[in-house]
């Protein structure tokens, strides 16, 4: 009566002397079991208690649907089995059987089966085993990426009651990087530039790669460079396929690449140092030739310290995600 003459929750839950979740179970209840629901057993309590069975299948329903609060888990079970419960009473239940609140993770919405991921997991485990025990052997998984000008917010502590307020920039204006990370000795080797990643840019990359990875190229000695990267066009382009065969027929360097299946950036350790860099790099720099300078001297200097480089080998790794869903 009093929401619906206009007061607001928090002058109504005052006068009741209440919280808010009980208002809201209370409305649930009207909603779903009309005015006897509400009253019935009110002062002798009401015995909601689920079977093994129900809760088995509230449990299958959380698994198998995206559920983004508990007032999903508290319609299905009132609609399945007349039975209510309230917003803490499921998050209790919720946590006693394994489920915890967290965001669900984006994958594209169409990926390799799991057989071929293991195919390919396989091959390039292979390889960085392969390279790991001879030095004359390198493998570096290449791809781009977008840095925005622009602060990438994240959670953060902040005094119960208050706000925290974080520069921005427009956003509009971003630094492409076209990268290389060897996942043997965290060696990570880009070129930053403002266009799209290109067959031009690929030679650059290679170029660096060589001048960086190898040694002594005038000793004759059977030097082999493993490039996995994904199926862009770019990195198909005759000029850039040229330019690796002329490599290998210059300076005796035989050049492999490995391309991953589409849709499959969970095979591609390269993703984890964006997502590494990314969370350092965009903070807030009101001029965008200061960002600039930053992601150069970042992907220049800073990843060869050897802290960084211990951080890049932990928070990267070598193990591999399937995407199975």
């Amino acid at each position: 009566m009093a929401w619906g003459k206009g007061w607001e929750w928090s002058t109504i839950e005052d006068i009741l002397m209440v919280s808010k979740d009980i208002i809201d179970d209370s409305i649930e209840k009207y909603r779903f079991f009309g005015i006897n629901g509400l009253v019935e057993n009110r002062y002798e309590g009401h015995n909601n208690k689920m079977t093994a069975q129900e809760e088995k299948a509230v449990i299958e329903f959380v698994r198998s649907h995206f559920v983004r609060n508990t007032k999903a888990v508290i319609k299905f079970i009132a609609g399945k089995f007349g039975k209510l419960y309230s917003k803490e009473g499921i998050r209790e239940f919720l946590r006693a059987h394994g489920f915890v609140y967290k965001k669900p993770k984006g994958v594209p919405w169409k990926h390799p089966s799991v057989e071929e991921q293991k195919i390919v997991i396989n091959e390039l485990t292979g390889r960085i085993e392969e390279c790991s025990n001879d030095e004359d052997k390198q493998i570096y998984f290449v791809d781009g990426s977008g840095f925005d000008h622009n602060v990438k917010i994240g959670y953060g502590w902040i005094e119960k009651g208050k706000e925290q307020f974080i520069k921005t920039n427009t956003g509009r204006e971003k630094i492409n990087v076209n990268g290389a990370y060897n996942p043997v000795n965290q060696k990570v080797i880009c070129i930053e530039h403002e266009e799209n990643v290109n067959q031009q840019s690929n030679i650059k990359l290679v170029d660096k790669i060589i001048e960086n990875s190898f040694t002594d190229l005038w000793m004759r000695r059977r030097r082999k460079l493993y490039l996995v990267m994904d199926n862009a066009k770019y990195n198909h382009g005759k000029l850039f396929i040229e330019h690796l065969k002329q490599i290998s027929k210059e300076k005796g360097i035989k050049i492999e690449v490995i391309y991953l299946p589409a849709y499959s950036p969970n095979l591609n350790l390269i993703e984890r140092l964006w997502k590494y860099s990314k969370n350092v790099l965009q903070v807030y720099y009101e001029k965008k030739e200061k960002f600039k300078w930053k992601i150069k001297e970042f992907f220049e200097k800073d990843v060869k310290d050897k802290l960084i480089k211990l951080e890049l080998k932990t928070f990267i790794g070598t193990k591999f995600q399937i995407i199975n869903g």
